[in-house]
């Protein structure tokens, strides 16, 4: 009669272990899924930002057009797009991003000194392509800083952190922010 017990308990310890051992896969599968959807985010940010980039060569030629070949507002675009294009991280691609968004707004507030620049199809084209692929970058900077703090809380929680540890996930700096006071 008392090793009755053991024939009702061994099979409820199999199913807990079964299930804690199944809720941890589960847990390492959303995680590992939530980075994946990070890296895939990231990477529509960094082509939307080179695509940005790719377009500065357009816009100081149609520029230089209008504005003396040595004005003071193409240095900082060029030293921007220098930036991102030696930025081999996330970090340094998205401050270089920042700075040019500085520097562009610098030469799109310039432009209103010249009425043909002003008025040039090119530029106008330009511009609105800018705002365009500027909306994009922020949009998806949002959802990844989203991903990005989500990720982070779970691997930090319980029982994200065993995962994380097992698995050797690490945390994921978000992207920074002026607007929020982190750009530094």
């Amino acid at each position: 009669m008392h090793g009755d017990w053991i024939w009702l308990a061994v099979p409820l310890v199999v199913v807990a272990v079964l299930a804690f051992l199944a809720f941890l896969s589960n847990t390492r599968r959303s995680l590992l899924r939530t980075r994946i959807d990070m890296d895939k985010t990231w990477a529509g940010i960094d082509a939307l930002m080179k695509q940005r980039h790719d377009e500065i060569p357009k816009l100081l030629g149609t520029c230089r057009g209008y504005m003396p070949h040595d004005h003071e507002a193409f240095e900082p675009i060029t030293r921007a797009r220098s930036d991102y294009q030696k930025a081999q991280t996330m970090q340094e691609k998205s401050l270089a991003n920042i700075a040019m968004t500085g520097a562009l707004e610098r030469v799109f507030k310039i432009a209103a000194d010249y009425p043909g620049l002003k008025s040039n199809t090119n530029f106008v084209k330009f511009r609105k392509q800018n705002v365009e692929l500027e909306r994009n970058i922020e949009e998806q900077e949002e959802l990844f800083n989203e991903l990005a703090h989500t990720y982070n809380r779970r691997i930090r929680g319980f029982p994200g952190s065993m995962v994380a540890r097992k698995a050797r996930l690490e945390p994921r700096e978000p992207i920074p922010n002026p607007e929020m006071g982190d750009e530094a």
